[in-house]
């Protein structure tokens, strides 16, 4: 069986809650209306009663004077009696049965079928021994007539209003929702994949409606920039593997099919070196993805921070001795962290290597370690190419690589991009000043003893 919507159920409970609101105001109308009834008949005959005991005294010839009573009126009938109960003059109903006189007091008479209010005045008029008796009745028939047809009209109204308000009560649910089911609409379209760019941009319905839809909207934002940025990177990822790939296959064949015995010794040289840059960008690749996955196991240890810069500066030198490029440094010594120190490494590599491929031929590189308030503080910098201004955010993006600043130059650019990772991985931070044409500083902050954050 399909489960109710909830717009269903809302209408079902509205409507629901409006029948029980209508029978309860419908029974109190029915019992206020008996109440009402009663107490206007009750008043009706004491009126009548008393508007009419003043008409009654005796003429000169010694009789009542009868002609001015209103014997019957508004339902209520008069009747005169004497003293020992016997009728002078007036109406009673047929079937009222005898009911002793009681002055002043209302009185209920039923028999079996019907039911009359009875009000008695006993009068004494001058001259008359005794006195009489004036009583006024009226039947209670009138009271559930007009009580019948007000249940009558509450009955075939009761219905139509309830029709009336579960429509009704439908059409606000469906307008309440309206804003549900374009953000529904929207989600489903998203979801496709056919237009990620595509947002509810609700601004006129209620608060919480228009606070849901912004949440949505971000949450699209965000997922747009990440499919994006998968989609950049499996594009950057391709393009970096098809260059070492390329040469791989063309080098295999050419020794394969033309090469002499010495020339297939440097296609194989070559073939060596484009698949150890594989390997290297397959590495980057995979700590990458297992650090966005958080499945990295870290070793945290205590060592000296200055030891391990002179290790990297060592190899740096022999990179930048190639290029005839000059390498100063200043180590504060026995500076000691705590902290993964392979990952250190890395970062530090990364930073002078960095440095070294962007130099030019002859250029100069300093670089400096240095422990102040509980930190240690690391810049490497260089009379490089630079940076553009405008690519200075870009560049800790993976796989980005500027079109000026790093044409004709090897790399994947992730190397910066794992930088960040580490720097923030230890508490740290890294920050880069650069002038295009006149070279780049990176000053790498971390805390002596900042554990490591996944």
């Amino acid at each position: 069986m399909k489960a109710l919507s909830v717009k269903m159920k809302i209408t079902l409970w509205y409507t629901g809650l409006i029948m029980a609101v209508l029978g309860v105001i419908f029974a109190a109308i029915l019992y206020a209306a008996d109440d009402v009834l009663l107490l206007d008949l009750q008043e009706e005959i004491e009126n009548e009663v008393y508007g009419n005991a003043s008409s009654l005294e005796l003429r000169n010839d010694g009789r009542l004077r009868l002609d001015e009573l209103d014997f019957l009126h508004d339902g209520v009938m008069l009747a005169v009696y004497d003293a020992n109960g016997t009728l002078i003059a007036g109406l009673t109903p047929v079937q009222l049965p005898q009911t002793p006189f009681k002055s002043e007091l209302l009185q209920m008479v039923s028999n079996n079928s019907q039911s009359w209010y009875v009000f008695d005045l006993h009068l004494k008029p001058a001259g008359m021994d005794g006195g009489i008796w004036l009583r006024g009745s009226a039947s209670l028939s009138s009271i559930y007539a007009t009580r019948d047809e007000i249940l009558l009209q509450c009955a075939l109204l009761f219905p139509f209003l309830i029709l009336l308000s579960g429509f009704g009560g439908y059409l606000l649910t469906k307008k309440a929702f309206k804003p549900v089911r374009q953000i529904t609409a929207a989600a489903e379209h998203i979801g496709s994949g056919s237009d990620l760019s595509k947002r509810i941009n609700m601004h006129n319905a209620d608060r919480e409606i228009m606070e849901l839809a912004q949440t949505f909207d971000s949450m699209f934002s965000r997922l747009e920039k990440s499919f994006d940025a998968e989609r950049q990177f499996t594009a950057d990822a391709s393009h970096e593997l098809r260059t070492p790939t390329a040469v791989i296959i063309a080098q295999a064949e050419y020794a394969l099919q033309h090469a002499k015995p010495d020339e297939k010794d440097e296609a194989l040289q070559k073939i060596l070196a484009q698949a150890k840059k594989m390997s290297r960008l397959l590495a980057q690749l995979l700590m990458l993805a297992r650090a966005d996955a958080k499945k990295i196991q870290f070793e945290i240890e205590k060592f000296d921070f200055s030891e391990l810069a002179e290790i990297v500066l060592e190899e740096t030198e022999q990179l930048a001795g190639h290029k005839k490029i000059t390498v100063s440094s200043d180590i504060e010594p026995d500076v000691e962290v705590e902290g993964d120190q392979t990952l250190l490494m890395r970062l530090l590599l990364n930073l002078l290597d960095n440095a070294v491929k962007y130099t030019q031929e002859g250029g100069k590189i300093a670089f400096s370690l240095r422990k102040q308030a509980g930190k240690v503080t690391c810049t490497v910098a260089d009379n490089g190419c630079g940076i553009a201004p405008e690519e200075l955010p870009k560049i800790w993006r993976r796989f980005y690589q500027s079109d000026n600043t790093r044409h004709g130059q090897s790399g994947a650019g992730l190397g910066l991009s794992m930088v960040q990772w580490i720097a923030s991985l230890h508490g740290g931070t890294i920050t880069v000043e650069s002038t295009l044409g006149k070279g780049s500083t990176f000053t790498f902050t971390m805390p002596l003893k900042p554990g490591c954050r996944a």
